[in-house]
């Protein structure tokens, strides 16, 4: 067996290797690079998504206080209709 020969072999499979290696780790770099990315993004919209939410809840609570404060002002108008109905209308009793 050569020596040297098996030597130059296992030489050069270590530097193959090393090639291999150091292309993976720049692949995986740029895969850390471009998931954070997406991460950063994605907590991005959902603090976006969470902002808007609030601010449809509020305009949502505002409508609904508007809407009772409506209703109660109809409520009323009708009861004065209905006692005026029922007193009479032309001021005869």
């Amino acid at each position: 067996m050569d020596v040297e020969r098996t030597i130059e072999f296992i030489l050069s499979q270590q530097a193959r290797n090393e090639v291999a290696l150091a292309k993976s780790e720049a692949k995986l770099a740029r895969t850390d690079a471009v998931l954070s990315r997406a991460i950063k993004a994605g907590i991005r919209e959902a603090l976006a998504e969470r902002r808007k939410r609030r601010e449809m809840r509020a305009d949502w609570d505002q409508k609904m206080a508007q809407l009772a404060a409506a209703q109660h002002l109809t409520d009323e108008a009708l009861r004065g209709f209905i006692q005026s109905l029922e007193r009479g209308g032309n001021g005869h009793n």
